[in-house]
């Protein structure tokens, strides 16, 4: 049995985060002054809008997740609007050009590529130096270049933002019927145009609602597995002082000699955006470069607008940012690991093509066919 993403109108309650914020504030006059001191948000900030992502530290590819901190819900909301002129503009365009599902082919207008510039890389990724480098290549930042994002993925909705939970209904009725089962997380996502997650895959069936706002997806199916390519490495924090970012490496003891070793995380470095319109020319071909196999991949965007539900099922890839200031909660359901789909998902993750022998055969068939 194949599960199939799947958009549901008009389904989620409409909350912004002003909503949010006044249904916990301590009100001064009228409801433009609510604040609320009290509600602590745990942040993932970084210095350029990218998470969980891998990047260049010290010349090594490394997986490097957001630093995280801890801020006042009107903090963060200043933060996140006064950084909200620093939109993506390939963020524009998809929003300009989106319905609700869009494929391959829906932009024609080619576009230069972004971000590139000696201190990013391919994927427009800030390079970075590890702490051990004091000064040499940190980034310096202004504080109103710094991006914020909410997106802990722990239940934080019940086990940290309580006071939030009323607004939003606490389990989604068919999704409990067609699983068997309670939402084993619900967590809450905020954040604007400025941040980007990068593709992964998660082990729950997920219900994702946007609540105000705007969410873009780039997704790709499971049996994509054979071309979006994952690898191990080493992985790292960000850290900011001073308006200084560097890199925290991750690190384990051996377990024999009691001696420092790096975490390894296996993640997906290649970008399938980049072989999709409007991407340039020379973005897509320097792409297939690295990433020949990318070209078989299925990708499909994906915009789910203010009171509208996305069934996204397990192992599906996805890529995610928002086209403006966007509330959203999703509930996940564990998914079934007996199940065919997760063994014929495994099936394909340790398959290997060998690239070189697949194109030697593929221009042999196709001279066979010109002759």
């Amino acid at each position: 049995l194949t599960s199939t993403p799947l958009i549901i109108k008009n389904a989620f309650p409409i909350v912004t985060m002003d909503d949010l914020i006044r249904s916990t504030s301590t009100y001064h006059g009228d409801d433009s002054n609510a604040h609320n001191d009290n509600l602590i948000l745990n942040v993932d900030v970084t210095p350029d809008g990218y998470g969980d992502c891998i990047r260049i530290v010290d010349g090594e590819r490394v997986f490097v997740m957001p630093e995280v901190r801890p801020m006042s819900f009107d903090d963060f909301r200043d933060g996140l609007r006064l950084r909200s002129h620093k939109s993506h503009n390939r963020n524009a365009r998809n929003r300009k050009n989106c319905s609700n599902i869009i494929d391959t082919n829906a932009h024609e207008e080619e576009v230069n590529d972004a971000d590139q510039s000696e201190d990013r890389d391919e994927n427009g990724h800030v390079k970075l130096s590890s702490n051990k480098d004091i000064e040499d290549n940190n980034i310096h930042l202004k504080a109103d270049q710094e991006v914020f994002y909410y997106s802990r993925q722990n239940d934080c909705l019940r086990m940290e933002l309580q006071p939030l939970t009323s607004m939003f209904p606490p389990f989604i009725p068919f999704a409990n019927e067609a699983f068997d089962a309670e939402p084993d997380a619900i967590n809450l996502w905020i954040g604007n145009e400025n941040s980007t997650s990068s593709m992964h895959k998660d082990h729950y069936e997920n219900i994702f609602c946007v609540a105000s706002g705007q969410k873009l997806f780039t997704i790709c199916p499971p049996a994509d597995a054979l071309f979006i390519k994952e690898e191990s490495v080493p992985s790292g924090t960000f850290r900011c002082n001073n308006d200084c970012w560097t890199v925290d490496m991750q690190q384990t003891n051996d377990g024999q000699n009691n001696e420092k070793e790096h975490e390894y995380v296996r993640w997906i470095e290649c970008d399938v955006e980049r072989i999709m319109k409007p991407a340039s020319l020379h973005s897509r071909t320097e792409c297939m470069k690295k990433y020949p196999l990318l070209e078989y991949a299925h990708p499909i965007r994906v915009c789910v607008e203010a009171g509208d539900m996305l069934y996204l099922p397990a192992l599906w890839y996805h890529k995610v940012t928002q086209s403006c200031e966007t509330v959203a909660v999703n509930y996940w359901y564990d998914m079934r690991f007996d199940s065919p789909n997760w063994c014929y998902f495994n099936f394909l993750q340790h398959l290997h093509i060998d690239c070189d022998e697949t194109f030697k055969r593929d221009d042999k068939n196709s001279d066979n066919h010109n002759q």
